[in-house]
């Protein structure tokens, strides 16, 4: 099963969706839908005491769904393996009757109750739906969703400090989770989350408390770059990190006086590195720095041969 386990587009893209769908404002399917989900509530709630209706979460779930009915099946995916996460939710959140014994039954029972109110072909991706009956694979999503729902907001908020640091403890808590049989899968997905979250700072600077700075979300992601790029000629099969690169420099400019020789190597990699990465921002003060120090060491040596 863990060959259908995938995060992409769901996160953010699916989530988006999903909450703004109360926006929707289409007056015939929402009145059958609300009529639908009525019926389900009645059918399926085990009392009358408001935060176990179900009419609202299904309502929302079926506006989500008419949404995305007439996108492509393979575009459909993610967007129905988001909804049956949040289906998953509601077996979590909400007090089910006997009736439901099973996430699988639910999850037949409320697309009966969609496909009543007219809303058809939404049978796509179903080896999820026993797949978010693993605990573990729920707690996985519930995790990113809520890594998602920080980032969020961090990006368009004002005070940006609380929500960086929630942001920062969701992704410690991903880390620190006994992943077992999903772990290389969380740790792409992880990476994935980090990229997008550098690509953010790059471009919008956010000066944070320092002791943050320790925290492994806040160390840019490690790109790796070849010997070829890096010199533009033919060169062994050799890769860079953002580390190695800098190290490079600072062992050539502490043994040799040929900093000028380093000059275009260094703006072709600046300029590589502005073209196609947009990562890593920090590293090109270091290799401001390392420059710097290059300068340096050719002033010494030249003082040096005149002493």
């Amino acid at each position: 099963m863990l060959m259908y386990l995938s995060f992409k587009d769901i996160f953010p893209t699916c989530q988006h969706l999903y909450y703004s769908v109360n926006s929707m404002y289409n007056t015939a399917i929402k009145k059958k839908l609300e009529a639908a989900c009525n019926k389900f509530n009645q059918d399926f709630s085990s009392n009358t005491l408001w935060y176990n209706n179900l009419t609202f979460v299904c309502l929302d779930l079926g506006l989500y769904l008419y949404k995305i009915k007439d996108k492509r099946e393979n575009d459909r995916k993610p967007y129905y393996n988001f909804f049956i996460y949040e289906l998953k939710r509601l077996v979590r959140y909400k007090n089910l009757n006997r009736k439901i014994n099973s996430f699988v039954k639910l999850h037949e029972e409320i697309k009966n109750a969609y496909k009543n109110a007219g809303l058809e072909n939404i049978d796509v991706c179903n080896e999820y739906v026993s797949l978010m009956d693993d605990h573990l694979v729920y707690e996985i999503f519930e995790m990113f969703d809520k890594l998602y729902k920080n980032f969020k907001y961090f990006n368009v908020v004002i005070n940006k400090d609380q929500y960086v640091k929630e942001c920062l403890k969701a992704y410690e808590k991903i880390i620190e989770k006994d992943k077992k049989d999903y772990n290389n899968f969380v740790q792409k997905e992880l990476h994935i989350f980090k990229s997008n979250f550098h690509d953010y700072l790059l471009k919008n600077p956010y000066k944070c408390d320092d002791k943050l700075l320790n925290h492994s979300l806040m160390t840019p992601p490690e790109i790796r770059i070849t010997a070829e790029e890096l010199s533009g000629d033919i060169a062994p099969p050799v890769t860079w990190t953002s580390t190695g690169v800098f190290l490079f420099c600072n062992i050539n400019s502490y043994y040799t006086a040929y900093g000028s020789y380093l000059r275009p190597r260094k703006r072709k990699l600046k300029n590589m590195w502005k073209r196609k990465n947009k990562k890593h921002y920090e590293l090109m003060n270091l290799f401001e720095q390392s420059q710097k120090n290059i300068i340096q060491n050719n002033h010494n040596i030249l003082y040096n041969s005149v002493d």
